[in-house]
């Protein structure tokens, strides 16, 4: 549940900053590999070449997920961003059963059926808003791109720990975003001065999306991938876009609707619906630092 409500303070985040989607990228995916760097220092040379070439494989994914995310969010509202990334336990059920074989259990079907109505009807004014078309596709390449980095993320893990597993992925996407970065300027098509323009305004909220939503977040998210079934997790994400949508009337001032209250009771009976209460039961409290070693 941290990583879920972690998570959900990304689309937040990327609307207080003003840099370009691939300097954003670059930034943040560099101060999460230096964050994550201590929990993976001893294990670093463990690495096998099979394993980074699977890594390699999901930072690609992770990389496309990151630059379609970070250029659909300033198009888009906090509220049509997160129920279009709401999508995203269809595709994670639809790549989970054919890569891994994931069983997709009846109730898993009910929690995805009563959230994403939950989402919508918490969304839904009746009123008729303007939406980037361009956005629209953007989020949701993007949502298709973080179920596929979390269903090659849960097979990678089998193998390798957290700590290693997510410095890896996040230092091997951050070369890629450098490596895109150095091509778009060959061809004309960046300035390298946009690596700094702006750094001094912008680092601290570059360092708040580095910390929270991907170290509190995915790597989290990514450490309970071995302990539970890719359908549930999905589920309990769905409880995200209430509360990036309550942090954005806070800090936006976007508005609520009464549907809020409505959406909000279907998204938590259907989170209901998923849990897996025998485990839950005799699941043990862990920190956050053990969590991202392991």
């Amino acid at each position: 549940m941290t990583s879920v409500f972690m998570l959900s303070t990304a689309p937040v985040i990327v609307k207080l900053l003003s840099l370009a989607p691939l300097v954003v990228l670059f930034w943040r995916l560099l101060f999460v590999s230096g964050m994550l760097l201590p929990f993976a220092w001893k294990d670093l040379g463990t690495l096998k070449r099979s394993d980074a070439k699977m890594i390699l494989i999901s930072s690609l994914v992770l990389f496309i997920h990151f630059l379609s995310w970070f250029s659909g969010v300033p198009k888009l509202n906090v509220g049509v961003t997160a129920v279009i990334f709401a999508s995203n336990p269809i595709f994670t059920a639809i790549i989970g059963f054919l890569v891994l074989g994931e069983p997709f259990k009846k109730r898993y079907l009910l929690a995805i059926v009563a959230s994403i109505l939950g989402i919508y009807l918490t969304y839904y004014s009746g009123q008729q808003v303007q939406v980037s078309l361009v956005g629209v596709i953007e989020i949701l390449i993007a949502s298709f791109c973080y179920s596929t980095y979390m269903v090659y993320s849960k097979r990678n893990r089998a193998s390798l720990r957290n700590g290693v597993y997510t410095f890896y992925l996040n230092l091997f996407t951050c070369i890629l975003g450098l490596g895109a970065i150095l091509v778009m300027a060959l061809i004309g098509k960046f300035d390298l001065n946009l690596l700094s323009h702006g750094l001094v305004e912008n680092w601290k909220v570059l360092l708040m999306l580095a910390f929270l939503p991907s170290v509190l977040g995915h790597t989290l998210m990514i450490y309970s991938l071995p302990h539970y079934n890719l359908n549930f997790i999905s589920c309990l994400k769905l409880l995200s876009p209430l509360s990036a949508s309550a942090m954005a009337f806070f800090i936006f001032k976007e508005s609520v609707s009464e549907n809020l209250v409505i959406g909000f009771l279907l998204v938590s009976t259907g989170v209901l619906f998923a849990l897996p209460w025998h485990k839950l039961r005799r699941s043990r409290p862990e920190t956050v630092a053990w969590c991202v070693r392991k």
